[in-house]
């Protein structure tokens, strides 16, 4: 069977097995360079692209742990056996100085039974410290800081903590690993980070005879009877990195949803269970009737109930399953859009719009069911826009086929002014923070002003968070044309609209 690339950059290193008779893609072959740098292409299990996606990360990062080994086994200590103080008898400590790699701690660390902590201590910028100091000084200070570990837990039976529990790994680099076997408390846990980390910033680490340098480090905890504890650590300390903390405690129990989370999302995707619901967006001198109706995301649990957006949106973007979300919602809502006549916005994010053969798709099916009269794209996160070359693009296409379009959260930041002058729109959405504040002056003055700018630009302006009665006549005695929000009208699905306000068909978008 023949392959071929797929043609988005999202899914770069992908490739497709397909017949060649019908198309019909039937497997996938991942691309990448392997630990010496060679090119390596082979087919993985997967079922969908997303997944062949995942795999591919997962390789990458196992490859980029061995070449972090490599490059630092030649400059540390080789294997070694591990090293038990003597005084660990008498309830010391036990510190492991073997270097292994990362799929063998996992394999001793998953093999305890019990409930443990798992703590990931990584130095801060470590490889930047052996660019300005040498390898052999990156070295000396990775010992260093063992011992400063070490010894530190040795002095922590006065807080409760039995030192004879406590494990200590050199993982590789900058990067150690803390083992407890003990049931822990999150506050006793908080309480010996921050002995280790008080501990590690004072220290003086020596780079010559006369100099020293002083260091910080990043932790990642976790408490957990799970074989996957380590896992959970990891992701504490992915967390705190990215959001620049110097520690992070994951809720073991939380991750475990996270994991229930993943198979509802496969349920969904699988079973075709995604749901829009649909929210009224009204005319501000006649709010007895939708003009039009925005599409917002809904899924389904295992026990049938309905799930928000803010529980499964982001999570479905980790898992790499966002797309397959947005395929069904889009072929859901245009369905609606047909069926009943009815004008309907739909959101798009960045990611969308980036993704070449979801926008492809989508102008297709709007081109066929020449239905671009009823439709409004609404761009999501609009200050995320990097290539507005691209966008532009998508925007001219969708007006071509007489699309109109939006952007939400209009004076959440500065780039959205240079939207609103780069880009082909009709709409604007007011963010809803500015919104929900305009019984204050200032803030009302501020919207106002935002709504004559717009006006003058000949977009029109929609007001959401519409709350209560008080913030829908402030917001019409400013000049807002559109009004959305729970007063006026709840999300709910379609045929439920249809019962409450006894339509089919609906105002031209």
């Amino acid at each position: 069977m023949p392959i071929r690339a797929i043609n988005d950059k999202h899914y770069r290193g992908i490739s497709e097995l397909y017949r060649k008779s019908d198309g019909v893609v039937t497997g996938y072959y991942i691309t990448y360079r392997d630990a010496e740098g060679k090119p390596v292409k082979r087919r993985v299990d997967a079922d969908t692209r997303d997944e062949a996606l995942h795999r591919l990360h997962e390789i990458k990062q196992e490859i980029d742990l061995l070449k972090k080994e490599k490059t630092m086994s030649a400059v540390l200590p080789g294997p070694v056996k591990d090293v038990v103080t003597k005084t660990q008898k008498r309830g010391t400590a036990a510190v492991s100085a073997s270097v292994k790699t990362m799929h063998a701690y996992q394999e001793m660390i998953s093999d305890y039974k019990g409930i443990a902590v798992v703590s990931l201590i990584d130095i801060i910028a470590f490889d930047e410290i052996n660019i300005a100091y040498g390898y052999e000084t990156g070295a000396r200070m990775v010992k260093e800081m063992e011992e400063l570990l070490r010894n530190t837990l040795e002095g922590s039976a006065r807080k409760g903590i039995d030192p004879a529990a406590c494990e200590l790994y050199h993982i590789y680099a900058g990067k150690f690993c803390l083992f407890i076997k003990e049931d822990l408390s999150p506050l006793l846990i908080d309480l010996l980070v921050k002995i280790l980390l008080k501990k590690v910033s004072g220290y003086r680490f020596a780079i010559s005879p006369k100099n020293h340098i002083q260091i910080n480090a990043v932790f990642g905890a976790t408490k957990s009877g799970s074989k996957d504890r380590l896992l959970y650590a990891e992701k504490a300390l992915q967390e705190a990195k990215s959001s620049h903390n110097c520690y992070i405690y994951q809720d073991a129990c939380a991750s475990d949803r996270s994991g229930h989370l993943y198979e509802t999302l496969l349920a969904n995707i699988n079973h075709s269970k995604v749901t829009p619901y649909f929210q009224g967006i009204f005319e501000a001198d006649k709010a007895d009737r939708p003009y039009k109706f925005e599409s917002l995301m809904r899924l389904v649990d295992m026990d049938g109930n309905i799930i928000s957006p803010v529980v499964f949106l982001e999570k479905s973007k980790e898992f790499r399953l966002y797309t397959q979300l947005m395929e069904q919602m889009i072929q859901k809502v245009l369905d609606v859009v047909v069926e009943n006549d009815v004008p309907v916005t739909l959101n798009l994010s960045y990611i969308d719009i980036s993704n070449t053969e979801l926008c492809d798709t989508l102008i297709e099916k709007i081109r066929s069911m020449q239905i671009g009269h009823r439709l409004t794209v609404e761009i999501l996160e609009s200050e995320q826009i990097e290539d507005l070359e691209m966008v532009n693009e998508f925007i001219f296409a969708l007006k071509k086929n007489g699309v109109s379009i939006a952007i939400d959260d209009f004076g959440s930041g500065f780039s959205n002014f240079d939207n609103i002058a780069n880009l082909d729109i009709d709409y604007i959405k007011l963010d809803g923070s500015l919104i929900s504040k305009i019984h204050d002056r200032r803030h009302r003055i501020i919207l106002e002003n935002m709504v004559n700018i717009c006006h003058d630009l000949g977009i029109k302006t929609i007001a959401e968070y519409i709350s209560d009665e008080s913030i829908m006549e402030l917001a019409k005695s400013i000049g807002v044309d559109y009004l959305q929000g729970y007063h006026l009208h709840m999300p709910e699905h379609w045929e439920c609209v249809a019962e409450t306000f006894g339509m089919k068909g609906g105002e031209n978008a």
